[in-house]
């Protein structure tokens, strides 16, 4: 099929010989070929959209990207998102296009902008999504602000400390997420002097994204926010126990292990708890060394997800619970090969210790 004939087959052939033309056509690439690539896009039949689109892709120049642009202003849902997708595929072919495009006077287009420089994944979007921050619409800005969390842009850091201190109520919020994604020291000190200055009605949130980073960092400051805020210890906990145990319980003062292990006990004894978070508590547990009541133990110890399972074995045996000793045997005569070796060790431990204490 030659040109001529597929661009002709394109417009007017039947569904199949339109897919096939679609195809043949990236061997040639010019305007007039784009142009009809574009118009296919845009026809009701799938097979032919995807032909379109794959070939779109593998001319992929910044003549293409131009091509495409108009696109995000048709009527039609579907075609404002086949071109969206399409640019954020293409947009290291011309990222001054959607420079450009994100300071088109239309709000919807730079919004778009914003949104396809996020879903590249390229992290020189970072510069112009810094620019947005300064624009006129705020949901221009909070697109840019959802973006450089995406992007993980650590030199956003500054910027979005102060969004979230000084923004509107909305942004504050997207701020906040925006440094939990960003996998830098500079975001987590960010979050922690927040959690210091930062309203009431922002705390869970900031706890939670200090929760989210992971750093044994943010342990001081959110043990003194416990002690401060007791009430918050519902939040406070779940961040701290999906940090590894070994940092929290080293950052933590000797003196204030006791509180913070029964702050632990209590949140596992309540509802809507993720199992990661009762694993981690329960290691937290362990790790502080701080006997707490036992018929959270014996409640654990019965579930039926077998990490859980697990995590209650090792921590009973390093609290050296020998009032969970009648269960453990019932779980050993039950023989879960799963939980059959750190059972027996569990037993083993808290038999010697029996004896040893006689």
């Amino acid at each position: 099929m030659d040109r001529e004939t597929a661009l002709r087959e394109l417009n007017h052939g039947s569904p199949d010989l339109q897919r096939r033309a679609a195809r043949v056509l990236g061997r040639w690439g010019d305007d007039q070929v784009l142009g009809a690539l574009i118009a296919a896009l845009q026809s009701p039949h799938r097979g032919i959209r995807e032909a379109a689109t794959d070939t779109l892709l593998e001319i992929g120049d910044a003549r293409t990207v131009r091509f495409l642009v108009p696109l995000l202003k048709s009527s039609v849902p579907a075609v404002r998102n086949a071109a969206r997708l399409l640019l954020q595929r293409l947009s290291k072919a011309a990222p001054e296009i959607l420079v450009e495009l994100s300071r088109d006077p239309d709000v919807r287009m730079r919004i778009f902008a914003a949104d396809i420089m996020t879903e590249s994944g390229d992290h020189e979007m970072a510069e112009p999504l810094l620019a947005l921050l300064d624009d006129a619409d705020e949901n221009v800005r909070d697109a840019a602000v959802v973006g450089l969390g995406r992007l993980g842009a650590s030199e956003a850091v500054d910027r979005l400390e102060h969004v979230a201190s000084a923004g509107s109520p909305w942004s504050k919020f997207s701020a906040i997420d925006a440094l939990s994604q960003i996998a830098a020291p500079e975001a987590v000190r960010a979050l922690v002097r927040l959690l210091s200055r930062g309203s009431e009605d922002l705390m869970e949130p900031i706890i939670e994204a200090l929760g989210r980073q992971g750093s044994p960092e943010a342990v001081g400051p959110l043990l003194e926010k416990l002690r401060q805020s007791p009430t918050l210890a519902s939040v406070i906990v779940p961040a701290l126990v999906l940090m590894p145990a070994a940092e929290v319980m080293g950052r933590t003062p000797e003196a204030v292990r006791p509180a913070l292990a029964e702050a632990v006990a209590r949140r596992l004894e309540g509802n809507g708890i993720a199992p990661e978070v009762t694993v981690g508590g329960l290691d937290l547990l362990g790790m502080l060394g701080v006997r707490v009541g036992g018929d959270l133990f014996f409640r654990l110890l019965a579930s039926s997800a077998r990490t859980i399972q697990l995590a209650a074995v090792r921590t009973v045996a390093r609290l050296r619970l020998r009032e969970t000793v009648p269960l453990l045997r019932q779980l050993q005569v039950q023989g879960d090969p799963v939980l059959l070796r750190d059972v027996q060790a569990a037993l083993d431990l808290m038999t010697q210790s029996g004896k040893e204490s006689l």
